[in-house]
């Protein structure tokens, strides 16, 4: 049976060739990090942990008191200043609402911020030099993505079929989704060396 490379088929492949390439998981990585240095950034700005720890204890007491005043029927609320990332300023460029990240859950972390003028940090301190190190990763890692995706997609656009798709690329098998019934075939690669190698296939190769 002639199974047709539907556009659904295609983006489902063009995302196993990204995920099999490890840049997604490079970019996560990233974010990761950044995550962690906006929360490094957020402590220098209040002035160091110890202060950070100080600041987080009162809007901790704080929240307490509000939530005990509901429970005896009184609506109040403290604005306890908590925001999902900090407003950044490295070597005199605004970085703007850079995220605190997410906890295990994959919630976003809320933490009490300082104000955005106190958050601006000299081209040559260690939160800006880690950032624009950070920067420039993701920038690489982004430019590698696109790269993967631009030459996927020429590949399946190039074909109909799945059947097709494996005579002109035979590696492509480990991309095709399990619930699709494609027809294996060992047919000799044509010119698909340079994209095997962005993606990191054949798998026994790679390893």
């Amino acid at each position: 049976m002639t199974v047709r490379l539907t556009n659904v088929i295609r983006e489902q492949i063009a995302k196993n060739a990204l995920i099999k390439s490890g840049v997604i998981a490079e970019l996560e990585s990233i974010d990761k990090r950044k995550g962690q240095l906006a929360q490094d950034a957020r402590i220098f700005a209040f002035g160091g942990a110890d202060k950070a720890k100080e600041i987080d204890a009162i809007i901790k007491k704080l929240e307490k008191m509000e939530s005990d005043a509901q429970k005896l029927g009184v609506s109040i609320y403290i604005s306890a200043s908590k925001n999902y990332g900090i407003d950044l300023a490295i070597g005199g460029r605004r970085l703007g609402r850079v995220s605190y990240g997410s906890d295990s859950k994959g919630n976003g972390i809320a933490l009490v911020t300082p104000q955005r003028d106190s958050c601006l940090f000299a081209a040559d301190h260690e939160i800006a030099i880690k950032f624009d190190q950070l920067i420039a990763e993701q920038s690489k890692a982004n430019k590698r993505k696109e790269d993967i995706e631009k030459t996927v997609w020429a590949a399946l656009n190039s074909v109909t079929t799945i059947k097709r798709l494996i005579e002109v690329w035979p590696e492509s098998q480990e991309l095709i989704p399990d619930n699709i019934d494609s027809v294996k075939a060992s047919l000799p690669a044509l010119k698909v060396e340079d994209l095997n190698k962005m993606i990191g296939l054949p798998t026994s190769e790679a390893a």
